[in-house]
């Protein structure tokens, strides 16, 4: 169990120089790589919440027409209207 809990703490601790050591070398070009992907899929991401507040929107406008049409036509309405 000790050797796997070892064995986990120094890949991650192998990653984490290997990483810097990316950086260092290349100038940070691979992570500049990737924070532009990050910030091109935030952007999609937030198009994509625009499009959909905008059809909530336009639902809610169809569904009070419906409702205005529904009341205006429903013939249980009237009967009650008549009786009052």
């Amino acid at each position: 169990m000790f050797k796997l809990i070892f064995r986990t703490i120094v890949i991650i601790v192998f990653v984490i120089f290997l990483s810097i050591g990316i950086a260092v070398w290349k100038g940070g070009a691979p992570f500049r790589w990737i924070g532009e992907k990050t910030v091109t899929a935030g952007n999609v991401i937030q198009r994509v919440g625009d499009y959909i507040d905008d059809i909530k929107a336009g639902t809610q406008k169809v569904k009070k027409t419906y409702e205005e049409i529904k009341d205006t036509i429903s013939p249980e309405k009237e009967e009650k209207k008549q009786k009052k």
